[in-house]
């Protein structure tokens, strides 16, 4: 069994701030304690269950679960689609009371096992999938997540493929589905304590939004700032940077700050990982 360390545990806490300052906007505006307090719970139990994975999962265990993700996440993905929806839009799975924005638990998991394909040159394997990928979200529709997944793998398949040709094909492929979901966007109306948080935040004061917006930098800590950076850690960094960055765009939930656990389950899959590579 490894030993947790400090370093380890960081990126975990770092998070706190940004669920602090939501839920001190929605605890304003009148928002049931029900609500908040999931974001609460999935954290610190997300976090628990992290330093675990940690310290019992063997690298041979973890490169094996590795291996088997990319058809499980295309089902997954797939899987709203046998769901009613809302308003003709399909990002959800549903259990009882429960629904989970399945792109967003998924993505940073496929995003590591891209990486995994890129280092092994697996060039043509990796465009591929991100081609299903990117036309699934599409269908969904859900043009913050295309956007996102877009510029994550582009940032991938530009620092590790040496081929020019499939790189302006990924990048023209890429750049042209993206324009295609910001054109057929959908008119889903915002949930205030979910995609509209950091506005929430501002009607607080300026103090209040300066501060949610640095806890919003300290979310990106892990990815760009932490030690040694690698391609995975760019590659998520750019991933959850766009994530809230579409939110000034469009009606996308603001991660992590916003109320929502499936962007918290993805952010926690994503610390925990990156952590376990570096180990």
């Amino acid at each position: 069994m490894e030993k947790i360390k400090l370093k380890d545990i960081i990126p975990y806490f770092l998070m706190f701030p940004a669920i602090l300052v939501g839920i001190l906007a929605m605890i304003s505006n009148g928002v049931s304690s029900s609500v908040w307090m999931q974001n609460i719970i999935i954290w610190i139990v997300g976090s628990i269950l992290g330093c675990v994975f940690l310290t019992k999962t063997k690298h041979k265990q973890y490169d094996k679960l590795i291996d088997r993700r990319p058809i499980i996440i295309i089902a997954l993905l797939i899987a709203p689609f046998w769901f009613d929806g809302f308003d003709g839009i399909h990002r959800w799975i549903q259990f009882g009371p429960l629904s989970f924005y399945i792109a967003s638990i998924v993505l940073p998991l496929l995003l590591i096992y891209l990486w995994k394909l890129v280092g092994n040159k697996q060039y043509v394997y990796v465009i591929g999938l991100n081609f299903i990928v990117l036309v699934i979200l599409l269908l969904q529709p859900d043009a913050g997540q295309v956007t996102a997944f877009a510029c994550a793998t582009s940032i991938l398949l530009w620092h590790k493929m040496n081929n020019k040709l499939l790189e302006l094909f990924n990048l023209i492929m890429t750049t042209t589905i993206v324009i295609l979901s910001w054109i057929f966007i959908d008119d889903l109306a915002p949930v205030p304590y979910v995609e509209d948080i950091l506005f929430l935040v501002k009607d607080m004061g300026v103090t209040w939004f300066v501060i949610g917006l640095m806890s919003l930098i300290l979310l990106l800590f892990p990815f760009f700032f932490n030690g040694k950076k690698s391609t995975m850690s760019l590659t998520l960094g750019v991933y959850f940077l766009v994530m809230m960055i579409v939110t000034f765009f469009g009606h996308f939930p603001m991660p992590i700050m916003g109320y929502g656990i499936s962007p918290l389950i993805g952010y926690l899959v994503a610390i925990t990982s990156l952590n376990k590579i570096k180990r």
